[in-house]
């Protein structure tokens, strides 16, 4: 049984403009590297993977998209259009525990952000207390993304997993089915994934993630 929680701003699915500016310099993106979206004025610390008390919003109430100058100044410049895309919370457990959870998202400028020399057009956020995914929309084939991340991606787990040994990865990045890979590359079953964009198939959704 869940308890769904739906703001004002849910309700009338408002998305926030950025406002518009001269074209800013070229953007590369590294392997984890993403905006926070949301705003939460009511918790001090934003903490996941914690049950500590207001370390993560308990409703809706205490969520909302991010205003333009509490975006990271380095995205600034390249997000046209911010919206909070759902927001619910959910009696869970036998102690019927309120789980509250979210999804942002972000259209980018065309042209300019990139990962590893792909173009990026969205980048998007799902968090709740025990888990959190975010994702970047790469304008390239499922394909193409794989030949030029994996390699990268396999790179740059061996390092990590031979300082950390319990961490359980054998660093290749393998297919789930084919429309999605994905590599564990830390602790809280924290994974790269990379999948086909249901909405596009000529995309790929490049998402970063890890929890219960």
């Amino acid at each position: 049984m869940s308890k769904r929680c739906t703001s004002l701003l849910l309700a009338l699915a408002i998305a926030a403009p950025i406002a518009a500016i001269a074209a800013p310099p070229p953007l590369q993106l590294g392997e984890d590297d993403f905006p926070t979206l949301a705003a939460f004025p009511e918790v001090a610390q934003l903490t996941i993977f914690s049950t500590g008390p207001m370390e993560f919003p308990t409703s809706c109430k205490q969520i909302r998209i991010a205003r333009a100058e509490e975006i990271a100044p380095r995205w600034r410049p390249y997000i046209t259009r911010l919206s909070l895309d759902r927001c619910s919370t959910e009696s869970v457990g036998t102690d019927a525990m309120q789980d509250t959870s979210y999804d942002a998202s972000a259209r980018i400028r065309p042209g300019l952000v990139t990962l590893y020399g792909l173009p990026v057009t969205e980048t998007r956020e799902t968090l709740a207390e025990m888990y959190g995914n975010r994702t970047l929309v790469l304008a390239v084939p499922l394909q193409e993304a794989l030949e030029k991340i994996r390699p990268i991606s396999e790179r740059n787990c061996a390092p990590v997993a031979r300082n950390n040994p319990g961490i359980p990865t054998n660093c290749k990045m393998e297919p789930i089915d084919e429309d999605s890979w994905s590599i564990t590359i830390g602790e809280l079953n924290s994974t790269i994934m990379l999948s086909r964009n249901p909405d596009d198939s000529g995309s790929t959704l490049y998402t970063i993630g890890g929890g219960d």
